[in-house]
């Protein structure tokens, strides 16, 4: 339970504590359900809930949802290991400033070799410059899922069918007036596949998951995917500045465009023939 370790070591700021800590254990074996039993039973504050199959991570959040009682909600995945510090720094931004409603955390890659480290180094390199870029225009509508932290007027609960929970959550502030911020300095660990046919399939989902924004909302996420046809300067700047900063990933360019490419069809597809896909998410080499 590293993570839960990181939650009550964070130096929170001042004027704010950590209330209450709430785990959804879905589908879990045996034996680490009954370590987060006894975990939780010594630990004032820890909320367990129990699924015994996995619903999907759109209804355990909602779950969070109806025990939260607090100003800001932070979720984090329980493959995500935020660094010391990050979660204050979450904190610090959004309280700082009443109009911004969702903030989210800078994802670094886990160590991954080969090819498909290179093109996860990419994707997420252009992720987060992307964020920043947006951050600066104050035009994000987006943020990414690993560590969030919500104002608790801008916390909507989610469709049982969503996939993308963060991009909902942080459409659903933005369309009711709220800032979305990006926190370059917050870092958060992020686990990843470790093949490319994983990595496909993770984008497949992620790319269905905004198309599903765009049904619902009438407006995408703003990734540097969906800004080529509105914005393609902002783009392909956005791509060159990535590359100035890790130049050897341009070997891998041509194969990450081409990922993307069958990603997207696929996840055309799979909007066309079905409102359930990805629900639950798939798990990647043998992890959720």
């Amino acid at each position: 339970m590293e993570l839960l370790k990181i939650l009550e070591n964070e130096p929170y700021p001042k004027g704010l504590a950590l209330n209450q800590i709430v785990i959804v254990a879905s589908g879990l074996d045996p034996q680490p359900l009954n370590f987060v039993r006894e975990f939780a039973n010594n630990h004032v504050g820890l909320v367990l809930i129990e699924e015994p199959f996995r619903q999907g991570k759109a209804e355990a959040i909602n779950r969070i949802i109806d025990s939260f009682t607090g100003q800001f909600l932070v979720l984090v995945n329980s493959d995500a290991h935020p660094e010391r510090g990050a979660i204050a720094k979450l904190l610090t931004m959004i309280s700082s400033d009443s109009h911004v409603g969702v903030v989210s955390a800078s994802p670094i890659v886990a160590e991954c070799t080969g090819i498909t480290g290179a093109v996860l180094q990419l994707v997420w390199g252009v992720h987060n410059e992307c964020l920043l870029a947006l951050n600066e225009r104050n035009k994000s509508n987006h943020c990414c899922d690993e560590l969030i932290v919500i104002r608790s007027g801008a916390l909507r609960k989610l469709p049982n069918d969503v996939v993308n929970d963060g991009a909902f959550l942080a459409g659903r502030a933005y369309r009711d007036g709220y800032s979305i911020k990006f926190c370059d300095e917050a870092k958060v660990k992020i686990d990843v596949p470790r093949r490319y046919c994983d990595l496909l399939r993770q984008r497949r989902r992620i790319v269905y998951g905004h198309l599903q924004i765009l049904d619902s909302m009438g407006q995408s996420p703003r990734t540097i995917e969906s800004m080529l046809a509105d914005d393609p300067i902002l783009s392909i700047s956005i791509l060159i500045r990535t590359l100035v900063k890790s130049p050897r990933l341009v070997l891998v360019l041509p194969i990450a465009v081409i990922g993307e490419v069958i990603s997207v069809a696929l996840a055309i597809s799979d909007s066309l023939s079905s409102t359930e896909k990805h629900v639950p998410w798939d798990r990647f080499g043998g992890r959720a």
